[in-house]
């Protein structure tokens, strides 16, 4: 879990391939958080009734991207054939196949029968104890990207807050995540590992999590010189993780870790997209390893 406005991570969940979940993941992230507010920005992999029902719960607010096709939660809904729309919807999530259900169920913008995990209903309905659906609030907002390609989330923020243009930029903002992870894989070389037991290979990943979390609030008390530039300027985080390394090795003292950092900075340019070059992964030497 990672705070785009600190630029910190503040929780993480790891487990193993064969028994992974992310949605699952998440949301033990958000029940165990003291977190009082927050929007949660989140990928189509995350995309399930529970994760926003944990999120309500929570009293949080949700912004996430949705598949457009088959599979996806708007798929069993009855949208607009149209590049743009923002929706609203009152959703009733319920496990019942009483033949009132049925005829409920019929509106499909308004009622949903589940049949995977969900935690705020009982597996088994029993007829002595009556179990209320759950109620979930929700837009669906579907936005031009470009002028070929469009984006459509799933959120419970206030439409009159936060209209589609609005939706639009504060989800521009979750390219931040694959940014800093880039930066937590390369720079700070969480890409390879030492070790071999896998509780060994935990502590690698809590441990350099912690290194970048220390490099980003050092980072962020870092003054840079007010000067007329054409753009804005950042810290160099590679030089800024070398640099902190150093001053964990002794080789640097405190006073000059800042002064070095704001030495070497770079211009923010945003808006800007190139496209990704696929390559088949290469085995890298030990020795080119961040250490």
């Amino acid at each position: 879990m990672y705070d785009l406005l600190s630029h910190t991570y503040v929780d993480a969940f790891v487990e193993g391939q064969q028994v992974s979940n992310e949605q699952r993941a998440l949301n033990r992230m958000i029940d165990r958080t003291n977190i009082l507010s927050a929007i949660v920005l989140a990928d189509r992999g995350y995309e399930s009734y529970n994760c926003f029902a944990h999120i309500q719960e929570k009293g949080w607010k949700f912004l996430f991207r949705v598949k457009d096709g088959t599979g996806g939660i708007t798929s069993g809904l009855d949208l607009p054939i149209t590049e743009e729309f923002d929706l609203c919807f009152n959703m009733y999530l319920t496990r019942k196949q009483t033949n009132e259900m049925k005829e409920l169920l019929k509106d499909k913008n308004c009622y949903k029968r589940l049949t995977k995990d969900f935690d705020y209903l009982p597996v088994k309905n029993q007829k002595s104890i009556p179990v209320k659906p759950y109620f979930l609030p929700f837009r669906i907002v579907r936005f031009k990207l470009t002028d070929n390609t469009v984006e459509t989330v799933l959120t419970n923020l206030d439409m009159e807050d936060f209209p589609p243009a609005e939706l639009k930029k504060l989800y521009s903002k979750r390219w931040g995540i694959e940014t800093f992870l880039r930066k937590l894989k390369y720079s700070i070389g969480l890409l390879h590992f030492h070790a071999k037991k896998v509780e060994y290979i935990y502590q690698e990943i809590f441990a350099r999590m912690i290194m970048y979390n220390f490099i980003e609030m050092i980072i962020s008390h870092v003054i840079l010189e007010n000067k007329s530039r054409k753009h804005a300027y950042q810290a160099n985080f590679s030089t800024a993780a070398h640099i902190c390394r150093q001053y964990f090795r002794g080789n640097v003292p405190p006073p000059t870790v800042e002064t070095l950092i704001a030495r070497l900075i770079l211009p923010i340019r945003p808006g800007r997209s190139v496209p990704r070059n696929l390559s088949p992964k290469k085995a890298t030497s030990f020795y080119y390893r961040v250490a």
